[in-house]
C-alpha cells in the first residue's frame, strides 16, 4: 500500500473567479446604468456562490492506495485501488494513472472519474478502483496515481496529489502445455509414472487374495463373493523422476513487444520454462532451475508442490539477460544425478550451452535442448557489412552445432508451444536407463 507524498489543500477554482468577476461586474453595471434586470440576471450566480462557499470542504482528505493483486501472471487484468478518506462536501474524486512500462490502464489513458455518493459516506471512504493489464513478466511498477477532487458546484478543488507508484510482480505466462508422454526414469514413489514393481498407485495390476495390511477399500466384493474368500485389487506403484530445467539467459535476441505481440528469444526461453516446470510438477515430479545470466543468476534446488512452484515462476520473472566473459564456469550442474531429466532452454547463440549439453548426454544423461530461436524472432540488425556478414556466418556455425548435438542423439525441438515434447520425451522413454560412461 501507497500513501499520498503531500496533502495539497482545497483551492479556488477558476470556474468560481469566473462566478465571482460576472456577479460583481453585473451588481455594479446594474448600480451605475440603473438596470434591474441586470441583477436578475446575477442572481442565481449569486446564490450558487453562496451555496459553495458554505459547502466548502475544512479538510483534505486521507489518500492510499494499493493493488488487488500484486503478483498476477502477464495478460492477466487487476485493479488499482485509491482509497480517499471521507471528507464532508467533497462531490467528485478523479483518478489518474500514469503511464508504466508493461502496464497498460483501462481504459488506455488510465482516467477515472467517481461521484461521491451516500455509500461512500456511510462507510467513510471512496474506493476508486482502475483496471491495469500486465502486459510482460517481470517486476514493474502501477503508477504513480494522481488523485483530485471537487466541492460542489466545482468551486473549490484539491490536488491533484500523488501517490507513488506500486510494485506489481508479473509471472510468465505458460502456454498448455500438453504432454501425454512419461517422463524417462522416474525413480522416487511419487508423481504419476507407472513403475514396474508393485505398490500404492492409480493403475490396475491384478485381483489377489487379502494379505494382513491391505486397506479395506481395495477389497474386490464380486471375487470375494464369488469364491468366498476376501480378495483385493492391486495397483502398479506411482514414481516420479528429477527434471532439472535449465535456462540460458546469456543472450536476448529480438523485439519483446508484450503478451499480445512479438517476441523475443528471453520471452520464449522463459515462457517454455515456465511451461515446462508447471507440466511436471503437475505429474508429481521433482523439478530444479538453473538460471544461468551474468546479471541474474539462480539455483534451485529439486522440490514438488505449489510453493515450488511459485518460486520456478518468481525467479524466472526476475531474469535478466547478460552474458558472462567466461560462460564455462557457470554451466555446471551440480544437482544432475542418475537418472535426471535435463531441459536446457537456449536461443543456442553461444555454443558454450550445446558443449555442455553434449557432455551430459555422453555421460548417460537424458538432454533435452528446447531451441528459443524460432521463426518469428527478429535477427539484430546491422548498420555494418562486416557485422552483418559476421551473425550470417555465425547462423550457419550455428546450424552445424545443431546438426552434430542430434547426431550424438541429444534431441533439439523448436519450442512451438503445446506438445513440442511430447514425441520427445516419448523416445526417451522406449530408450530405457541409460548408462554412464565416464566419471
Amino acid at each position: 500500500m501507497s500513501r499520498s507524498r503531500d496533502t495539497g489543500r482545497w483551492a479556488v477554482t477558476f470556474a468560481h473567479q469566473r462566478a465571482v468577476t460576472v456577479t460583481g461586474l453585473g451588481g455594479i453595471a446594474a448600480v451605475v446604468w440603473q438596470r434591474p434586470g441586470l441583477l436578475v440576471l446575477v442572481t442565481p450566480l449569486l446564490v450558487v456562490l453562496v451555496w459553495s462557499g458554505l459547502t466548502r470542504p475544512r479538510r483534505v482528505p486521507e489518500v492510499r492506495a494499493r493493488l488487488t493483486r500484486p503478483v498476477v501472471t502477464e495478460g492477466d487484468r487487476g485493479y488499482a485501488v485509491v482509497r480517499t478518506g471521507a471528507v464532508e462536501h467533497c462531490e467528485v474524486l478523479g483518478v489518474s494513472l500514469a503511464d508504466a512500462p508493461w502496464v497498460a490502464g483501462e481504459p488506455l489513458h488510465g482516467a477515472t472519474v467517481h461521484v461521491v455518493d451516500e455509500r461512500d459516506r456511510s462507510r467513510g471512504a471512496s474506493l476508486v478502483p482502475t483496471a491495469v493489464r500486465a502486459l510482460r513478466w517481470g517486476s514493474h511498477r502501477v503508477g504513480p496515481v494522481a488523485v483530485a477532487g471537487l466541492s460542489p458546484w466545482g468551486a473549490f478543488r484539491w490536488g491533484p496529489v500523488t501517490v507513488d507508484a506500486l510494485p506489481v510482480r508479473v509471472l510468465p505466462r505458460t502456454q498448455g502445455f500438453d504432454v501425454r508422454a512419461p517422463a524417462p526414469h522416474p525413480r522416487g514413489l511419487v508423481g504419476r509414472h507407472r513403475a514396474s514393481r508393485p505398490g500404492e498407485g492409480s493403475e490396475f495390476r491384478s485381483i489377489r487374495p487379502f494379505q494382513w495390511g491391505d486397506r479395506l477399500r481395495r477389497i474386490h466384493w464380486a471375487r470375494s463373493l464369488r469364491t468366498g474368500e476376501l480378495h483385493v485389487t492391486s495397483s502398479y506403484a506411482d514414481e516420479d523422476t528429477h527434471v532439472a530445467v535449465v535456462v540460458d539467459a546469456y543472450h536476448d535476441l529480438g523485439v519483446s513487444e508484450g503478451v499480445d505481440g512479438a517476441a523475443s528469444t528471453l520471452d520464449h526461453t522463459v515462457r517454455a520454462a515456465a511451461s515446462v516446470a508447471e507440466h511436471f510438477l503437475h505429474q508429481g515430479d521433482r523439478v530444479s532451475l538453473r538460471v544461468w545470466s551474468g546479471r541474474t543468476p539462480a539455483r534451485i534446488p529439486p522440490g514438488t508442490g505449489r510453493r515450488h512452484h511459485r518460486r520456478i515462476l518468481e525467479t524466472l520473472a526476475v531474469t535478466r539477460p547478460a552474458p558472462q566473459e567466461h560462460e564455462e564456469r557457470h554451466l555446471a550442474l551440480d544437482t544432475v544425478g542418475a537418472g535426471t531429466l535435463v531441459v536446457l532452454v537456449s536461443a543456442l547463440i553461444s555454443p558454450a550451452a550445446l558443449t555442455r549439453a553434449a557432455t551430459l548426454a555422453r555421460h548417460g544423461t537424458s538432454v533435452v535442448v528446447i531451441d528459443a530461436f524460432v521463426e518469428g524472432v527478429e535477427p539484430p540488425e546491422e548498420d555494418d557489412e562486416v557485422a552483418g556478414l559476421a551473425w550470417r556466418i555465425r547462423m550457419l556455425e550455428r546450424d552445424r552445432e545443431l546438426r552434430r548435438i542430434q547426431q550424438e542423439g541429444v534431441p533439439v525441438v523448436p519450442w512451438q508451444g503445446a506438445g513440442s515434447l511430447d514425441e520427445v520425451l516419448r523416445r526417451l522413454a522406449r530408450r530405457g536407463p541409460r548408462v554412464r560412461v565416464g566419471g
